[in-house]
């Protein structure tokens, strides 16, 4: 088949990431961030090509290399991997071809990429690798200028990039080493690098890219720091380094440090107004993406997520309240954790559990117990979590167990965004996203929960179990995670065609969790075969006087099954 290179456009690249979800992607600058000359790509361990998209773009922005070196440079990479895949900014084609009109043959250039798609979501599976430190998608954070002045900077730890170029003569001519030894020296007064400089100068001279990159890649890579830049340039920035920084839906507003005398903002400010409709639908469509299952639900959501961000914003729609029902394990607190995480992904999910309550006092376990109770002083459950987490969705589970009392109390949350505790202080949740789950039926839905609480949801859906196909996608993607991570951690990796059979039995069961657990008991299953032949005598022994057959329904003892293996070999 030979190389393959695949063109696209800025506003297709979330596009083609999502359609080439089990690569990773890497900019060039990652590799000659460690391999900046022939001799030392002799080096590069072959496995890191795997199942990898390279971006060349910023190797013809102007012409950053020599001609001969970039040529032998794409070919040497060729050569460590068969058909490798490459990819390249549509508008730098001509580039390519006009230099190097032999590398990549007519039929082994893929277009199919340059068409617009809006609202698509970065999919991408990215990995580290410990043979070689690839960078993974970073944050970009920014900030308005005209608020952050020279005193704040310094208070939240800002440093222009100028500061680590002291003694270079510019971008193209700086020592990393240096770099390296003032981050290292300054770690404790450093959390952000402006790179603001450097994105004016490559608008003005796009040679510098490249250099720029590998930079960027090597301060990320080996120091704890963050990147921000001016709120005007961040669409430059994303442009220029698409495989550095995540879509706009990551990027961050740096905020000024609140002083004591600043009024406290309640929890659950309300939604940043710098979050675009396009950034919503991508987020949305991550989490859809991410849901197995579910079609007529996720395509509800998409629309009452946006429609929820331009209400609240005109202060008409306080909370998004979501109530999903249906068996246990297909998917309902799924949903919730998988919002928390693709919205939030740095914060813990606030979940409430009402199967931990009992009957009696549950709404204090909520709120609080009024003052001069005993516990009064703790605060309950609710109150306190959203206290200690950032995220502003809450996933209240198994809501058949509430009782009247906390129905009146979810009528003025659901109905004004704010509920008032034991102690008469009211809390803002404004912004919040409330997934309320349930194992009852449709039926016991109608007659259990109150009609001016049912009106007060904003999305109604009943889980039902998943079809074959998805549940098909579902074992498989699970048993090559952790076969991946078994391979990672433990170096054995297991051939999954030898259990695809059992595997694709388990599409007989409907609860998720429980397909989680068998997928899991029929991997290890083979690894610890493999795993044991890979092993001392000793461990081998071990495994052979202590340990079971853990699959579900057998109870041959693994010593048996070791046996056969020892016969096979002998033979």
């Amino acid at each position: 088949m030979g190389m393959l290179l695949y063109t696209y456009n800025t506003k297709s690249l979330q596009d083609f990431r999502r359609a080439k979800q089990e690569y990773r992607f890497y900019s060039i600058s990652y590799f000659l961030q460690y391999y900046d000359d022939l001799h030392k790509l002799k080096d590069l361990d072959s496995n890191i090509l795997k199942d990898c998209i390279i971006d060349l773009s910023n190797l013809f922005r102007n012409n950053g290399y020599y001609h001969i070196f970039i040529e032998r440079y794409i070919l040497c990479l060729s050569e460590k991997h068969e058909n490798l895949s490459f990819c390249l900014n549509a508008d730098l084609l001509n580039v390519l071809l006009e230099y190097y009109p032999f590398i990549f043959s007519e039929e082994n250039i893929k277009h199919d990429y340059e068409v617009s798609s809006e609202g698509l979501s970065n999919t991408a599976s990215y990995h580290e690798d410990k043979s070689l430190k690839i960078l993974s998608p970073t944050i970009l954070f920014y900030y308005d200028p005209l608020t952050i002045q020279k005193e704040s900077k310094e208070e939240i730890k800002i440093i222009p990039l100028s500061n680590l170029l002291s003694g270079a003569t510019g971008f193209l001519n700086y020592d990393i080493s240096s770099i390296d030894r003032f981050l290292s020296e300054n770690h404790d007064q450093i959390e952000y690098i402006d790179i603001s400089s450097a994105i004016h100068s490559i608008n003005l001279r796009s040679d510098f890219i490249l250099q720029i990159e590998i930079l960027f890649s090597h301060i990320l890579t080996e120091h704890s720091v963050k990147l921000c830049v001016e709120t005007d340039l961040v669409d430059n920035a994303l442009d220029y380094f698409p495989f550095i920084f995540l879509p706009r839906i990551d990027s961050r507003k740096i905020t000024l440090p609140q002083s004591e005398t600043d009024d406290e903002c309640t929890n659950g400010c309300t939604i940043e107004s710098n979050i675009h409709s396009s950034e919503i639908l991508e987020a949305a469509d991550r989490i859809c993406l991410t849901l197995k299952g579910h079609d007529a639900f996720k395509e509800d959501f998409k629309r009452n997520l946006l429609k929820f961000i331009f209400l609240n914003r005109i202060n008409e729609r306080k909370l998004l309240s979501i109530m999903i029902c249906g068996d246990s394990g297909i998917g309902k607190t799924q949903f919730a954790k998988i919002v928390s995480q693709i919205l939030y992904p740095e914060e813990q999910l606030i979940k409430i559990n009402f199967g931990n309550y009992s009957t009696e006092g549950v709404l204090n376990s909520l709120i609080g117990s009024p003052l001069g109770y005993v516990g009064s002083e703790e605060g309950g459950e609710l109150i306190n979590k959203i206290s200690r987490s950032k995220s502003k969705v809450i996933l209240i589970d198994e809501f058949e167990k509430a009782t009247p009392s906390v129905f009146n109390f979810f009528y003025e949350l659901l109905e004004d965004g704010v509920f008032t505790d034991r102690h008469g202080t009211q809390h803002d949740l404004n912004g919040y996203i409330i997934v309320f789950t349930s194992n009852m039926t449709q039926t016991q839905y109608e007659k259990s929960i109150p009609n001016p609480l049912k009106s007060r949801f904003d999305m109604v859906y009943y889980f039902v179990d998943l079809p074959v196909s998805d549940k098909h996608t579902y074992i498989l993607e699970t048993a090559d995670k952790l076969n991946k991570r078994l391979k990672d951690e433990f170096g054995t990796e297991i051939d999954l065609e030898k259990i695809n059979t059992e595997l694709h039995s388990l599409s007989q069961y409907s609860n998720l969790r429980s397909i989680k657990r068998r997928v899991e008991d029929i991997v290890f299953k083979e690894f610890f075969i493999a795993y044991s032949l890979t092993q001392s005598s000793k461990l081998h022994n071990d495994i052979q006087e202590g340990m079971c057959d853990i699959s579900h329904g057998n109870t041959r003892p693994f010593a048996e099954a070791m046996a056969d293996v020892k016969v096979k070999r002998s033979k």
